[in-house]
């Protein structure tokens, strides 16, 4: 079932995504590019710290409310997430030995820890989310038993504890400790749990404000607390970009909570917003090769200003990675695994 405000949420998050990695490269610069430069790229990666937190609340969302025999489940789930981050995978170990690695010559044993490294460890550094999901998926039927079961102050007892941990035993923050574990209320699982919680809550009147302001504090800390800590440091300094960073938490509860509530539908854009919703996996697995030879191109993050050259490069990267999957799944053999 198709939810029109989960799918403008999904699109968000995957344009969200292109444009942190489209301008992360000028924030490692700090000293060596124009403040204004500097600061839009904090703008476009500190405005979107939400992005990996929403896709798994978006889970959470759609997933946990749906009752499913735990087989038929990891089975759909081994189809729909494995298989297609396999076949990426695999083109990004050929495009690492043929680009990265300049077709270098391997033994047979070597050639073989080689690719096995690959797959084990990913073949790109934003496989890591890959790996991520994974796990998390293989809680979910587990978790949707109990949560559909569950009275609401179960839930908020599991998200208070959680919210708990973000403050405390936290490695990010290793300054506030306890003395009491509370690893089992740690990680994603939390997201999970709170996109299923506010998707399924009414709140009243006054809330798309409320959640608004909510965003925009979060936002502002990330962002402007980054600046000062980068100041500091003299390089760039990411503490409050983690995604377990509680202004990160306070600008993806905002941010959720806004697409709830606010309509924010466009008539004309809906057709494109739809297309994109449904390619935003294989967008994600592909994007950051189409990245890398648009730089080769010229079209990057600084080829113009970046608040022009930014979301320039990042819609180009957008529909040639959208016309990528669309082609392959035009093609009989391969088009299950295109994401």
């Amino acid at each position: 079932m198709k939810i029109s405000w989960l799918d403008n949420l999904r699109v968000n998050a995957t344009i969200g995504v292109i444009l942190i990695h489209a301008s992360a490269t000028i924030l490692f610069r700090f000293t060596k590019v124009p403040a204004d430069h500097w600061w839009i790229a904090n703008l476009y990666n500190g405005g979107y710290r939400y992005v990996v937190p929403i896709f798994v609340m978006l889970s959470g969302a759609l997933l946990l409310p749906r009752e499913e025999p735990i087989g038929p489940f990891l089975k759909k789930s081994f189809q729909r997430i494995v298989m297609p981050f396999l076949f990426y995978n695999l083109i990004f170990t050929i495009f690492n030995w043929q680009v990265r690695l300049r077709g270098k010559s391997f033994g047979l044993s070597d050639g073989l820890t080689w690719v096995g490294e690959q797959y084990f460890n990913g073949a790109s550094y934003h496989f890591w989310y890959i790996y991520m999901i994974i796990g998390i998926y293989l809680f979910i039927p587990i978790i949707g038993r109990w949560i559909r079961s569950a009275p609401e102050s179960h839930i908020q007892y599991f998200l208070g504890v959680w919210g708990l941990t973000i403050l405390f035993n936290n490695p990010h923050f290793p300054y506030l400790k306890l003395p009491v574990a509370l690893t089992d209320f740690t990680g994603y699982v939390g997201y999970l749990v709170l996109g299923y919680y506010l998707s399924t809550k009414e709140f009243s009147a006054g809330i798309k404000w409320k959640a608004l302001l909510i965003f925009l504090v979060g936002t502002l800390w990330t962002m402007v607390g980054s600046y000062f800590f980068t100041a500091a440091s003299g390089k760039f300094y990411g503490l409050l970009y983690a995604n377990f960073s509680p202004s990160v938490v306070l600008a993806t509860v905002g941010v959720f909570l806004t697409f709830k509530y606010q309509n924010l539908d466009i008539n004309f854009l809906k057709p494109f917003r739809d297309w994109v919703s449904s390619h935003s996996y294989g967008i994600y697995l592909i994007h950051i090769i189409v990245l890398f030879y648009l730089a080769k191109a010229g079209i990057y993050g600084e080829m113009l200003h970046p608040s022009i050259a930014v979301p320039l490069t990042a819609l180009a990267c957008l529909l040639i990675s959208g016309s990528i999957v669309w082609i392959l799944r035009k093609i009989p053999l391969i088009k299950n695994l295109a994401g």
